[in-house]
């Protein structure tokens, strides 16, 4: 995903392999072990790797569910983008986190410190700063028109 706007771009691959590794309980020291095999078995059985014991109970072990591959090229764009209002800080806040989600990303301390400023109300452009640095600063607005210059006089 590639954004003009704020110049970012966002590549992400996964892969899923299944080990096959069984935990268990020693009923002679009671630690857990577990035990990697080259092969799914429901014979799996094992040596105590700190007393030796053979007397073990097969534990349930805890597992993960991995969400398919993320491919960008069916990423529904307008979906993302919808109800995004690049003024607004909590609406910015709102997407970044919506971003996060879709692309199953681990959140980094740059741009958590990021989210949390832009759901505090700080501006976008400080916020963003924060992020970008000089590659941000105005010239992401190079070119946009919005609107007059502020006015710098007491109405004189």
């Amino acid at each position: 995903v590639y954004n003009t706007k704020f110049g970012f771009r966002v590549v992400y691959s996964y892969t899923v392999q299944t080990m096959p590794i069984y935990e268990f309980r020693c009923s002679s020291c009671n630690r857990k072990v577990a035990i990697f095999y080259r092969s799914m078995t429901t014979d799996a059985t094992g040596t105590c790797e700190h007393c030796g014991s053979t007397d073990l109970r097969r534990l349930f072990s805890s597992f993960r569910v991995m969400k398919p591959a993320f491919d960008a090229n069916n990423l529904n764009k307008a979906e993302l983008l919808d109800g995004v209002n690049y003024t607004d800080p909590r609406s910015m806040a709102n997407f970044f986190n919506r971003m996060q989600d879709t692309f199953q990303d681990e959140p980094n301390e740059h741009m958590s410190e990021m989210v949390s400023r832009l759901e505090k109300g700080e501006a976008v452009e400080s916020a963003m700063d924060l992020n970008m640095g000089s590659n941000y600063s105005g010239d992401a607005h190079a070119g946009h028109n919005h609107g007059p210059a502020p006015s710098t006089t007491d109405g004189d």
